[in-house]
C-alpha cells in the first residue's frame, strides 16, 4: 500500500488554504498528511481588492464558497480618460474575505490537515523541511521565506485600499479606472455590501494617499474610512520550484500583471499542483504552470504599454470609439467594433503592435485572472 504523502504548507492565508483543499478534496485528491504553518495567531486576510469572476470562483470546486460572497454583480466596467467605458458582461462577485478564509482553514482541519498558528518559519526551517517531507509549499506572500529556498526574482508593486462604509449607492458593477491622474496604472471601486474597497496601485512617490483621497473626492465615495491597508503585490515570479520546495500565490509571483488579481491565479496553480500530486509527476509543476494562460507572454508588454502611455495618448487611442463599449462573452469585440479599431490602427500605426498584445493581454485576463 502506497503511504501518505508529507506535506508542509508555509503560509495559513488565501492561498495556503486553498492548496490544501485543493490537494485534499479537489478534482484531483491525494492520500496526504497536511502540516499548515501559519505565523499569525489565527486565519486572516491581508489587502485585496476582493473582486473574483464567477468563472475562477467555480473552477475551485474543493469547498462551497458561495455563503461567503459580498456581493454579485453581472459585470465590470473599466474606464478610460474622455469617459469611455468598456462594460465586461461577465459575472463576478466581491468576497467577504475575513470570514472566507477561517472558514477554509476550519474545513482543511475536519479534512484532517494539521492548521498550526503562531508559527514563525524560518528559510532554514524550510530547508529542514525539504529534507523531511514529499512536498513543501510556499503560501507566505511577496516577502515569502520560501522563495529564499527556491530562487528566483519576482516584481513587486504596492497596493492601497480604503474599506469605507459608504453614505450613497452601490454601483451595479465592479469600476476600474484607468488614470494617471490618480495611478500609473489603475484604481479601484468594489463594492462589496455595507464595505467598499477603493484603492490604487501605488507609485511609491509619497503622495499615493493623496491621490486616492482626491480619487474618492472626485468619483463621490463618501462615508467613513474603516481602515486603511497597503500590501505589495508580487507578479513576474521567474521561478517556482526547486525540488520538491514549490511556490503558490504571491510567493510565486504569479498575480496577474494586468488586472493584478491574484486570487484566481492561486486557485489554477493549486489546481496544477494537485494534478502533478496525483499523478506523481511533481517535477512537472513549474513547466506546467509556464504553459498556463495565467503566464501568457502577452503580459509584460503589455503592461509596459499601459505604463507608458499618458492621459493624452490613451485619449487619442480610444478618439474614434463610442462611449460605451460593450465586451460579451462569446462575441468577437474585435468583430463588434471592426470600423472602429480600423480608423484607431490607421491614426495609430506605430503604437497597433502594443494594442494587439494589449486586447490579447486583456482578454486572456477575463479568462483566467480574475
Amino acid at each position: 500500500m502506497a503511504r501518505s504523502l508529507d506535506v508542509r504548507i508555509v503560509g495559513g492565508g488565501f492561498a495556503g488554504c486553498v492548496t490544501a483543499l485543493t490537494l485534499l478534496n479537489g478534482e484531483h485528491p491525494i492520500d496526504a498528511n497536511v502540516t499548515i504553518y501559519e505565523r499569525e495567531p489565527s486565519a486572516h486576510t491581508t489587502l485585496c481588492g476582493e473582486g473574483l469572476s464567477d468563472h475562477t470562483l467555480r473552477q475551485f470546486k474543493a469547498f462551497d464558497s458561495t455563503p461567503y460572497i459580498a456581493q454579485s454583480f453581472e459585470g465590470a466596467s473599466w474606464f478610460f480618460p474622455e469617459g469611455i467605458e468598456a462594460r465586461v458582461h461577465q459575472k463576478g462577485h466581491t468576497m467577504a474575505r475575513e470570514r472566507w478564509i477561517p472558514a477554509m482553514a476550519q474545513e482543511a482541519q475536519a479534512l484532517g490537515a494539521d492548521y498550526r498558528t503562531g508559527v514563525k518559519v524560518s528559510a532554514e526551517d524550510v530547508a529542514r523541511m525539504a529534507r523531511e517531507a514529499d512536498l513543501v509549499i510556499g503560501c507566505d506572500g511577496p516577502g515569502s521565506v520560501v522563495r529564499k529556498v527556491v530562487g528566483g526574482h519576482h516584481e513587486t508593486m504596492l497596493g492601497i485600499q480604503y474599506r469605507v462604509e459608504p453614505t450613497g449607492p452601490s454601483p451595479e458593477r465592479l469600476l476600474f479606472y484607468t488614470d494617471k491622474e490618480y495611478s500609473t496604472e489603475y484604481s479601484w471601486i468594489f463594492p462589496r455590501g455595507d464595505v467598499w474597497n477603493v484603492g490604487l496601485l501605488a507609485s511609491g512617490d509619497g503622495h499615493d494617499w493623496e491621490r486616492l483621497d482626491r480619487f474618492m473626492a472626485d468619483k463621490g465615495v463618501a462615508g467613513k474610512v474603516r481602515k486603511r491597508e497597503a500590501y505589495p503585490i508580487g507578479f513576474f515570479g521567474d521561478k517556482v520550484q526547486e525540488g520538491n520546495v514549490v511556490l503558490v500565490g504571491d510567493a510565486a509571483g504569479l498575480t496577474n500583471p494586468i488586472t493584478k488579481g491574484g486570487m484566481s491565479a492561486v486557485v489554477y496553480a493549486a489546481q496544477i499542483l494537485a494534478a502533478c500530486a496525483h499523478e506523481g509527476k511533481l517535477a512537472e509543476y513549474e513547466a506546467r504552470i509556464r504553459a498556463h494562460p495565467m503566464c501568457d507572454p502577452s503580459f509584460r508588454p503589455a503592461l509596459a504599454a499601459l505604463r507608458k502611455w499618458s492621459n493624452e495618448e490613451f485619449a487619442q487611442l480610444t478618439r474614434f470609439a463610442p462611449k460605451l463599449i460593450d465586451v460579451r462573452p462569446g462575441v468577437s469585440t474585435e468583430r463588434a467594433y471592426f470600423g472602429v479599431l480600423a480608423k484607431t490602427i490607421l491614426a495609430n500605426l506605430g503604437k497597433m503592435n502594443d494594442v494587439r498584445r494589449i486586447v490579447h493581454a486583456l482578454g486572456v485576463s477575463r479568462e483566467y485572472s480574475w
